[in-house]
């Protein structure tokens, strides 16, 4: 499938500013879906999405059969902010329902979901050694990730990391318009 000729500044603005991606994967007519940390990377004109996954696990099984992926990314309110998560538990119980209904309309105006197909590339040591070694310290040094937690699903020996390059996207408001890129 070729390279969409650009991504939206929109959509490339919310592969750089939020935290998880569901990835799906399927292997024999039997789909699966993981919540996953990622990082972006743009590079000549291609666009792509490094993860890293423990090679035992469905998810890994599937893109060895079957490189074909799909992504959901949103910008939708769904988990506290760091400072919401920095309060008191009673606090945020008496102000969470306020805050919720408060910024309801405020903040579904112009919230999109964008779903993206792309092709899963398993990266070994046996790939062309410096970029293994690039992808895997961008991913490793990328500030959404927890370090320890990067440490675990990176730096171990049965760990797999795994570059998936976007092939195209569409983008869907609350509205239910949907543009395909």
């Amino acid at each position: 499938m070729p390279q969409p000729e650009k991504l939206p500044e929109s959509v490339t603005t919310l592969l750089k500013s939020t935290r998880f991606i569901h990835l799906a994967t399927s292997y024999e007519d039997i789909p699966h879906v993981s919540l996953m940390n990622y990082t972006y990377y743009h590079k000549n004109e291609s666009d792509y999405i490094i993860i890293s996954t423990p090679k035992g696990t469905t998810k890994y099984d599937n893109m060895v059969h079957n490189p074909n992926v799909s992504i959901l990314i949103h910008d939708w309110i769904s988990a506290k902010t760091n400072s919401e998560a920095n309060d008191s538990p009673a606090s945020n119980r008496r102000n969470s329902l306020y805050e919720l209904l408060a910024n309801f309309n405020k903040n579904e105006i112009g919230r999109v979901s964008v779903t993206i197909s792309g092709r899963a590339e398993i990266l070994t040591h046996d790939t062309e050694k410096d970029d293994y070694l690039f992808y895997k310290s961008l991913h490793l040094n990328n500030s959404k990730i927890d370090q320890v937690q990067a440490k675990n699903y990176i730096e171990d020996d049965d760990n797999a990391l795994i570059l998936v390059q976007i092939h195209g996207c569409k983008v869907t408001d609350t509205d239910n318009n949907v543009v395909e890129y």
